[in-house]
C-alpha cells in the first residue's frame, strides 16, 4: 500500500439528518467554515465532495480556492444519483430514456469534475438502482442498462477512474450492485482499464463479507480503486467512527490492505449524528493508524505458518502477542 493520507466526505461537518430529524442534528454549516473545519484535523489532507453539489460548473473554481488555500485536496467526487426525487426508481437502469439519459449526463460532468481537481477517482454509488418487490423490474433488462451506462460513461474520459461503490440495500429493499462480487463482475463485464470498485467497509459488514478478503479479491484483479471507511454493528449502515466496533475484522482488513498495491486515499466516511466531527475524525485517525501500527509488527512468514495448518487460534494467538 501507498497511501494518499487520509480524507473525509464534507458530509462529516453538515447537519447530519436521519428520517426522524430531517433538519439535522447540528447547525448546517457553509463550505468555507466546514473546510475549516477538515484542516483543523492534523492528519486529514484530502475531502470527498459530491457533484452536483456542492461541486458544479459554477461553484468549482470557488472550491478550488478554498482547498487550495487551506492545503486541502479533492480525494474523489462523489456523483449525486441519490438524493433527486427524479431517479426513485432508478437512474443508470432506469427504462425511461430521459430519467437514465440524465443520470449518465451527470455522471459524465463528474468524471470531467473529478480531472479539473485533479482527483483520480470518481466514485458512483448508484442508490437508487434496485427494486423493493418482486417482479417490479426486469433484471435481465436492467443489467443490459447498468453495463452500458457504465461503459459510457467510463468511456467518457479514460484518464479518471470510475469506482463501483456497492451496497447490500437502503434507500431501496434491493441494491444491484449489492456486494464486491458483484461489483467485480461489473468492472470486468465492462472491460475497461479505469472501472473499478470502492470498498465501504461498513457495507461489506452489511453483506457479511470478510473485508480483509474482499482487499484480497479485489487487489488480485487490479481493481480496488477507492476506499469509504468506517464501521457499524453489521445489520444497518451506521457509519460509526472507523475502528469502535470491528476490532480485530478491521485489523485483518488493514494487514491485507498493507500488503496490497492499493495507493489511493484511506477515506473516512462516517456520519456522527450526535458526536462533534472533529472528534470522531480524530478517533478515527487514531484507531487506523494504531492497527497499522500492529500490523507493521506482522511476520508474514510466521502468521503463513499457522494459516497453512489454519489454525485460527494459534494465529489470534500470535496476533495478540504484538498488541
Amino acid at each position: 500500500m501507498k497511501s494518499k493520507g487520509f480524507a473525509t466526505g464534507i458530509w462529516v461537518f453538515g447537519a447530519c439528518p436521519d428520517r426522524f430529524c430531517p433538519r439535522g442534528y447540528k447547525e448546517d454549516v457553509p463550505l468555507e467554515k466546514a473546510l475549516d473545519a477538515v484542516a483543523s484535523v492534523p492528519d486529514l489532507k484530502g475531502v470527498m465532495m459530491h457533484y452536483p453539489s456542492p461541486i458544479n460548473e459554477d461553484t468549482a473554481e470557488k472550491v478550488k480556492r478554498e482547498l487550495d488555500a487551506r492545503g486541502l485536496s479533492l480525494a474523489s467526487c462523489e456523483v449525486d444519483l441519490f438524493g433527486d426525487p427524479v431517479f426513485a426508481l432508478g437512474s443508470l437502469m432506469s427504462e425511461r430514456e430521459g430519467v437514465r439519459r440524465r443520470a449518465i449526463e451527470l455522471a459524465k460532468r463528474a468524471m470531467d469534475m473529478a480531472e479539473y481537481f485533479g482527483a483520480e477517482v470518481m466514485n458512483l454509488w448508484p442508490g437508487q438502482d434496485g427494486f423493493d418487490y418482486p417482479f417490479q423490474i426486469d433484471y435481465r433488462a436492467q443489467w443490459d442498462l447498468l453495463i452500458e451506462a457504465l461503459r459510457e460513461i467510463a468511456s467518457h474520459n479514460p484518464r479518471v477512474k470510475l469506482s463501483l461503490e456497492y451496497k447490500l440495500r437502503e434507500p431501496r429493499t434491493h441494491s444491484t450492485i449489492s456486494n464486491a462480487g458483484v461489483a467485480l463482475f461489473l468492472a470486468r463485464e465492462v472491460n475497461l482499464p479505469n472501472v473499478g470498485v470502492t470498498i465501504d467497509l461498513g457495507h461489506s459488514y452489511n453483506c457479511k463479507e470478510s473485508p480483509g478478503n474482499v482487499v484480497a479479491l479485489l487487489d488480485r484483479f487490479g481493481k480496488l480503486f477507492a476506499l469509504h471507511l468506517n464501521d457499524n454493528f453489521r445489520d444497518w449502515d451506521d457509519d460509526l467512527a472507523v475502528g469502535t466496533v470491528h476490532f480485530f475484522e478491521n485489523l485483518e482488513f488493514l494487514y491485507y490492505l498493507y500488503h496490497s498495491n492499493y495507493e489511493g486515499w484511506l477515506g473516512l466516511d462516517i456520519f456522527p449524528y450526535r458526536e462533534d466531527g472533529k472528534t470522531a475524525c480524530q478517533v478515527s485517525i487514531e484507531n487506523i493508524t494504531m492497527m497499522l501500527s500492529v500490523v507493521e509488527k506482522i511476520d508474514v512468514a510466521t502468521l503463513r505458518a499457522y494459516q497453512k495448518e489454519a489454525d485460527a487460534l494459534g494465529a489470534f494467538r500470535y496476533i495478540r502477542s504484538l498488541l
